[in-house]
């Protein structure tokens, strides 16, 4: 194997044992931040050792000891897998079992563990790199991609980059006061009690996943939407019974950047009368306001290009809801919804929804549309419940997200999954949870099970 190798097995490492956890990784996590610098663009910090524990796991002697589940899992791996899997749990990589931080800085992004044992990690990355490390003074040993240096090791990504052994030795000999550590989110960071949580700068993340023009239209965006929006932070834990997740953007501050939406929350009761069951649901509310304000983005960016479109939005007021079954969600077999009005909308209005959502129907203030019979494994009343207080949802069945990348290891274990987003105290945030079939099993061992 070669560097990617080594890549692979810290990675897994991290995704092997994030689990629901006793957070006591304090201690770990302050020295990792003390050599991340105060310019990193982003930071990630993983618990380990908890998770572990949690997971059924024992740690002896700096050793993973897998749980019964976890050796069930192996059994069932074919021998490559199980070869690869085991260098995580036989010590032989003289990494220690705690925590792990992932950071982005000068261009680069690293991952960086505490070593237990550096002549165990020294064999290791030589014998998967096929080269030895190279001793570059001041304690410094260097062996491809892979750094080491008083017990600690960091691994440049992606494996295309090259590793400044300078910039190394500036992470490993940082003062306090030049360390992440001393910033707020480096607080934050330590204190939190998530199983994975991180922060980034929006121009680190759009510049890392998005074209040059693609990340002009999201600042822009960012800029429509948010009040001085600069950064996000994130967090994730791996629960019995479900994976939650959440997200909200900061600004220059670090508090939750201020909404300049005029967003209302959703009123359940009309999506409660929409069906019995269904596949998927997606509710939210448009009111005046809101219109008003889309509007105003419309025209900063296009004139009156959208001068039409917003006309016919102008007497919606309230939650629009469908629910909906069928093979996936871009060809519904069957929808059933409803749109909250002032009491009259257009004829063109009327006509756009006949044509493209079903055969409408007028309730008071209510404009209902409808197509075939919805029906699935979602209760509409229960998942009504679940969306209280988000002013947009979207829940939807597992299978329907399967041809989604890493979706597909949802479809077979979890039932649902959903996606929120709720306005407090001015702020946005977005909530994701995804709930297992067996509520009595961590959702980590749930998505591995699904492999």
């Amino acid at each position: 194997m070669k560097i990617k190798q080594v890549l692979s097995v810290c990675l897994l490492t991290l995704l092997l044992v994030t689990f629901n956890s006793c957070k006591k990784d304090t201690i770990d996590v302050s020295q990792l931040l003390s050599t991340v610098p105060s310019s990193a663009g982003g930071v990630v910090v993983f618990n380990i050792e908890g998770m572990a524990k949690d997971a059924g796991c024992e740690i002896k002697n700096h050793i993973i000891e897998p749980g019964e589940v976890i050796k069930g899992l192996l059994e069932e791996a074919s021998p490559t897998q199980k070869k690869d899997f085991m260098v995580l749990f036989d010590g032989s990589t003289g990494i220690e079992p705690k925590v792990a931080v992932l950071f982005y800085d000068a261009n680069r992004t690293f991952l960086t563990v505490a070593l237990y044992d550096e002549v165990k990690f020294t064999q290791f990355v030589e014998s998967q790199v096929g080269t030895n490390f190279e001793d570059v003074g001041n304690g410094l040993k260097v062996c491809g991609q892979v750094a080491m240096k008083g017990g600690q090791a960091w691994l440049c990504l992606p494996t295309g980059k090259r590793l400044d052994p300078e910039g190394i030795e500036a992470y490993s000999s940082l003062s306090t006061s030049q360390s992440f550590l001393v910033t707020p989110m480096g607080e934050k960071l330590l204190t939190e009690e998530s199983d994975i949580r991180g922060w980034a700068l929006l121009k680190t993340y759009l510049g890392q996943s998005l074209s040059r023009a693609d990340r002009a239209l999201a600042s822009i965006g960012l800029d429509l939407i948010f009040e001085n929006a600069e950064s996000v932070r994130f967090e994730a834990d791996f629960k019995k019974g479900e994976f939650e997740a959440e997200a909200v953007i900061l600004n220059d501050k670090g508090n939750p950047a201020k909404s300049l939406l005029p967003l209302e929350k959703i009123d359940v009761k009309p999506i409660k009368e929409l069906g019995e069951s269904c596949q998927g649901l997606m509710a939210f509310t448009i009111t005046p306001k809101l219109v008003k304000k889309f509007e105003e983005i419309g025209n900063s960016l296009g004139g009156g290009l959208f001068g039409n479109f917003f006309k016919e939005l102008k007497n919606i007021d309230g939650t629009t809801a469908m629910i909906v079954s069928g093979k996936n969600l871009d060809e519904e077999e069957a929808i059933n919804g409803v749109i909250s009005t002032k009491g009259d909308v257009s004829p063109a209005f009327k006509e756009f929804v006949s044509e493209y959502l079903g055969a409408i129907s007028i309730d008071g203030d209510k404009l209902k549309f409808t197509k075939g019979n919805v029906a699935g494994s979602l209760s509409v009343d229960k998942v009504a419940d679940e969306i209280k207080g988000s002013c947009f949802a979207l829940v939807v069945e597992p299978s329907e997200l399967a041809g989604l990348n890493f979706f597909k290891y949802l479809s077979t274990g979890f039932s649902m999954v959903e996606l929120k987003l709720k306005q407090d105290s001015g702020s946005l945030e977005v909530e994701i949870e995804a709930k297992t079939k067996s509520p009595d099993e961590n959702a980590l061992l749930t998505i591995l099970r699904s492999k």
